[in-house]
């Protein structure tokens, strides 16, 4: 079975998807590791890297929010997603 992840994107990544809403179907039991190896497979490398710091690791203050509640206090990039889930990816925001 598949699911449907809706992807929400902002600031420098938004500009690099070309739009701040879109949506992946993933398979069942996905978790925000695959999600991110499918967006880069699909946007290329411009996304991977504002985004990833390594294979695993995301770069330096880049947050990624599941649902609101960011991958920190959950179970980082293992953190599985479920059907109709709602991800955001917030580059680091410069202050000034």
């Amino acid at each position: 079975m598949e699911m449907k992840i809706i992807i929400r994107a902002f600031a420098t990544i938004r500009e690099v998807l070309g739009t701040g809403h879109t949506e992946i179907l993933l398979e069942d039991g996905s978790d925000v590791r695959i999600l991110l190896k499918a967006l880069t497979k699909k946007f290329g490398d411009a996304f991977r890297n504002q985004i990833l710091a390594s294979e695993e690791n995301l770069a330096p203050y880049v947050k990624v929010l599941v649902n609101g509640r960011d991958i920190d206090y959950l179970n980082g990039m293992g953190t599985k997603l479920k059907d109709g889930d709602e991800v955001a990816i917030i580059p680091p925001v410069a202050g000034g």
